[in-house]
């Protein structure tokens, strides 16, 4: 393709792609760079692009794996909320009732054991034995994206679950 009919199919995306960016890194610039190095990556492939749709999802998957990078670069340093911020989650958990927790996890536990013996395996190496994700996978012989949407589905059930139990929906059901 060439450059013009690059530029002409993705400036009209521009703002959705540098809204990804923002949304995964949280912070203006850093959307802006990672939308810029997709833009360095597309034209560095210019003619490897079979049509206006196959530059589309390749430039999105592009974006989305720079963001990923850069917060896995971001992990390692050292961020501090700003006072303001941590004046509103010390008000927060200052108003939280603890005297659920006991409940809370006895329920979180039950519907542990309401999984299915795939999904407490993942979350016993995801959480008790922490490894990360792409790890989990290697060892479970899965794919890294399958496990992280396994994850997401699981944390789902359990949320329903542990809420279902707290309210005394579904008190001798473990799994939601």
């Amino acid at each position: 393709m060439k450059r013009s009919e690059i530029f002409k199919t993705l400036m009209p995306e521009r703002t959705k792609q540098v809204a990804l960016a923002w949304s995964i890194l949280r912070e203006s610039q850093s959307a802006e760079d990672a939308y810029q190095d997709m833009l360095t990556k597309v034209l560095e492939n210019e003619n490897g692009f079979e049509g206006p749709r196959h530059l589309r999802d390749w430039a999105w998957k592009v974006l989305r794996n720079r963001c990923y990078e850069l917060v896995r670069k971001q992990k390692y340093q050292v961020k501090l909320l700003d006072e303001s911020i941590l004046d509103l989650v010390d008000t927060e958990l200052e108003g939280r009732d603890t005297q659920d927790f006991p409940q809370r996890v006895d329920a979180l536990r039950r519907c542990i054991e309401g999984l299915s013996e795939k999904s407490r395996d993942t979350i016993k190496l995801r959480y008790f034995e922490g490894l990360r994700g792409n790890q989990v996978a290697e060892r479970m012989g899965r794919k890294p994206d399958a496990v992280y949407k396994a994850l997401q589905r699981i944390y789902a059930t359990l949320s329903e679950c542990i809420q279902k139990r707290m309210t005394g929906l579904d008190p001798g059901d473990s799994t939601p």
